[in-house]
């Protein structure tokens, strides 16, 4: 399962240089959210790894997200 390395929840965004040099974007919107495994499902149907440093209650069903994938 690919592993999220940033995840924003907003329309503008300020990216680090220190990100991975071969991540992928996406975004969607969230469709389900587990914490005790650590991972969210997107309305397509994907499935990603929250970061570890990313509170699981601060997402919710139904916010747009985008996503950069460490590859």
């Amino acid at each position: 399962m690919p592993r999220i390395v940033a995840f924003f929840a907003c329309s503008v965004v300020c990216v680090a240089s220190s990100l991975p040099a071969h991540a992928e974007e996406r975004a969607g919107v969230v469709e389900q959210i587990d914490a005790e495994s650590g991972t969210v499902m997107l309305a397509d149907g994907t499935r990603y790894l929250l970061p570890q440093t990313l509170d699981s209650a601060t997402v919710h069903r139904g916010m747009e997200v985008h996503l950069l994938i460490a590859s």
